[in-house]
């Protein structure tokens, strides 16, 4: 039985570790997020948060096919729409504040859901 159980917790240590060392290093530091023409003050953003809170780098990075490093944002989201793809601001709107509030209908901690909150001055 205590083999089981060691092979068992050596498989989920080895899967862990396959996660955490597949994807690359998020950048360190904080990012100042501003759009061009953004009537509000950027946001800042932090790569070492999210990562513990959400360890797929493809919750954000969704066309990433987990080889190399993942695009930024602005690289597919450009100022402006273009047919379905979304627009720098909806894209981040839609991908921050979405997470943010089905994480706070869902009971658990997270980050800030208001303008203000995120824009500070």
């Amino acid at each position: 039985m205590k083999k089981i159980v060691l092979l068992v917790a050596m498989m989920a240590f080895i899967g862990l570790a396959a996660v955490a060392f597949g994807n690359p290093a998020a950048p360190a530091g904080d990012l100042k997020v501003l759009m061009d023409g953004a009537k509000k003050p950027a946001v800042t953003y932090s790569h070492a948060k999210h990562t513990v809170a959400v360890p797929d780098c493809k919750a954000c990075h969704h066309t990433w096919s987990g080889e190399g490093a993942p695009k930024k944002c602005g690289e597919c989201h450009t100022a402006k729409a273009e047919g379905k793809k979304l627009d720098m601001k909806g894209a981040l709107h839609k991908n921050c504040k979405g997470c943010h509030s089905d994480m706070k209908k869902a009971g658990k901690k997270t980050g800030p859901t208001g303008c203000n909150d995120c824009h500070k001055k």
